[in-house]
């Protein structure tokens, strides 16, 4: 009669354990980085540009980033890092047909850049003491 109760109780108790209502009708959280596009250059100036004159490789442009080349440094990467540490990292564009100007802000610190299209492998950066000729490698 003992195992037949003891047995019994157990056969409810895995019962009551599978038919548990521990349902949580809440989805999962899910943590993925928020991914940000800091630069959108125009297409005109995507590539590498070196200074007229010289084989010094001085900035590359892609779809997603502005590369100082020398010294080497991503400005994608440099605001990545920015934002993740939670502080205030941006870029603010003005894009015409022949113009590729933008302001980064990274912190309390931001520089600008001011490109003019020549041709199609010849930019000029204005930096507000010369303007120098960038030809496209």
């Amino acid at each position: 009669m003992k195992k037949i109760l003891l047995l019994s109780f157990l056969a409810l108790s895995l019962f009551a354990l599978s038919c548990s209502n521990n349902e949580d009708n809440t989805p999962p959280q899910q943590n993925n980085p928020i991914q940000s596009k800091f630069f959108s250059p125009p297409s005109w100036i995507i590539g590498t540009w070196v200074i007229s004159g010289t084989t010094t490789q001085y900035f590359k442009f892609s779809n997603e980033d502005f590369i100082l080349l020398t010294p080497y440094t991503s400005y994608k990467t440099v605001l990545e890092q920015t934002k993740s540490a939670g502080q205030t990292a941006k870029v603010d564009e003005t894009i015409t047909d022949i113009d590729y100007n933008f302001v980064i802000t990274v912190g309390a610190s931001s520089g600008s850049y001011k490109f003019k299209k020549v041709n199609a492998t010849k930019i000029q950066w204005i930096n507000g003491i010369n303007n120098i000729t960038l030809d496209k490698e």
